[in-house]
């Protein structure tokens, strides 16, 4: 037995025992890495698509009602900064009459003989709202509608009065004129798809939010036609004897789709007529 300083010898350390060769590990194949970076940019870029056909409906309907709050609140702003300044009075006056002192009062404002008019193309704040056009157009102040209205559209031929929603409402053909003794109907369609509503039709979307006693203002050939709501009501698409002429009868009809993007019913907003020009019906 030979004495070494080796304790222990590898199986090809061992005397006689030829030195192993040694083995290349594989390269990776391209092919399947460039497969892979492709899979994961599909991936991102579907997910990508799915979030923004989430969100792309609602956005139209986010602005829309966030453009409504803030009207509403123009609209309520004023009665708040009267009351709390009654309040700050009132407390002030309070708070030195315990030192023997008082506030001057603010003298009320008599009250008008006749009533001033009030005119629904004024904002809060006393500013004139003008109309897109005069020679036939819609504003209703509450929800923020000011757009103009193409006459005559057939509402029995959807590729004529989907091209005029385009650029404007709809004024249906076999209803009368603002000038005429008869029903005016106005109408806007929405589409199948929410994603597909454009802004035009959007605006309809707001109709929801008018009630009684609000005001809609039509101008036709240079007259405003101010009308009060009276009422609204949700039909089927059946439902299509409103569209009928409806001779003497000094009304507005207003039409949409419901629910809003969709095609399943309508909605139905009726208002009467207060005024014409300057003359009170």
């Amino acid at each position: 037995m030979k004495s070494s300083g080796i304790i222990y010898y590898h199986a090809w350390d061992a005397p006689g025992t030829p030195a192993p060769t040694s083995v290349k590990p594989k390269a990776k194949s391209r092919v399947s890495t460039r497969s892979t970076s492709w899979a994961t940019l599909m991936g991102i870029g579907m997910i990508a698509l799915a979030l923004g056909g989430l969100s792309g409906p609602l956005t139209p309907r986010l602005r829309l009602e966030a453009k409504y709050a803030l009207l509403s609140i123009e609209r309520t702003l004023p009665a708040y900064q009267a009351a709390i300044q009654a309040k700050m009075a009132a407390y002030a006056n309070s708070v030195y009459t315990r030192f023997g002192h008082q506030v001057a009062q603010v003298p009320a404002q008599p009250h008008p003989s006749v009533p001033a008019a009030f005119d629904p193309l004024k904002t809060p704040d006393g500013a004139s709202i003008d109309p897109v056009n005069k020679d036939f157009s819609l504003v209703i102040p509450k929800i923020g509608v000011n757009a103009a209205v193409i006459p005559a559209v057939n509402p029995t031929k959807p590729g004529e009065y989907l091209k005029a929603l385009e650029t404007g409402i709809a004024h249906s053909s076999l209803s009368y004129f603002p000038d005429e003794d008869g029903a005016v109907y106005l109408f806007s369609h929405s589409t199948n798809y929410d994603w597909f509503v454009g802004d035009l039709n959007a605006v309809f979307y707001l109709l929801k939010n008018l009630e009684e006693q609000d005001m809609v203002v039509l101008f036709y050939k240079g007259s405003s036609y101010t009308y009060k709501i009276t009422g609204k009501q949700i039909v089927k698409p059946t439902s299509v004897s409103y569209l009928a002429p409806q001779p003497g009868e000094k009304r507005l009809i207003l039409q949409t789709c419901w629910p809003p993007g969709s095609v399943t019913e309508r909605l139905l907003i009726f208002a009467d007529l207060v005024e014409a020009s300057n003359e009170t019906i």
